[in-house]
């Protein structure tokens, strides 16, 4: 079985180009370590005098250096909705730990609804049974938006979410959960 599948290629009216295409197809299903019979050791290309010290400065690049200005680390992604109407773990069984990430501003976002207009659906982050931050709404349609910023743990935890409903009367639904990390 192909992993890289290019049916189109076969329909290409230039035989150098449809044998290169499959070469390259070949090649990729069948990567593995025999295909560089003259392996690179990646110390020797990245030490010191190859004039990549520039390039990669103590062999490391800091997040703040790359171009996305939001990380987003999903909590819960369900196949489909989950909705209570008093309040549900929903998983999002995520171990934070300060040490792993640079300073920077963390925010959950969610996919929330209420099937009571004004009566709110919450999505809480939770450190155990502290609420490290929550984002809800009133909204009959489906709404996707941010807390306000986390105040992260300062020590290494498991972060879980919960969803929670403001009255019995009120089905609140949330369909993902996310964490936001904006460098």
């Amino acid at each position: 079985m192909a992993y890289l599948d290019m049916p189109q290629i076969r329909n290409l009216q230039s035989a150098v180009a449809r044998d290169l295409f499959l070469a390259a197809q070949h090649a990729i299903d069948h990567l593995d370590e025999n295909n560089f019979p003259n392996p690179v050791d990646a110390s020797k290309v990245l030490s010191a005098g190859t004039g990549t010290e520039a390039l990669f400065p103590d062999y490391a690049l800091s997040l703040k250096k790359l171009a996305f200005r939001e990380w987003a680390f999903p909590l819960v992604l369900p196949g489909a909705a989950i909705s209570t109407t008093a309040s549900v773990d929903c998983g999002g069984f995520f171990v934070f730990d300060p040490a792993k990430y640079p300073g920077g501003t963390w925010y959950l976002e969610a996919a929330l609804m209420s099937s009571v207009a004004d009566s709110a659906a919450t999505l809480q982050l939770k450190n155990g049974a502290t609420v490290i931050g929550s984002y809800a709404t009133g909204n009959t349609a489906w709404t996707v938006g941010r807390s306000t910023a986390l105040t992260m743990p300062t020590a290494q935890a498991s972060l879980t979410v919960t969803l929670v409903s403001a009255a019995s009367t009120t089905t609140a639904s949330m369909w993902a959960a996310r964490l936001i990390y904006v460098p």
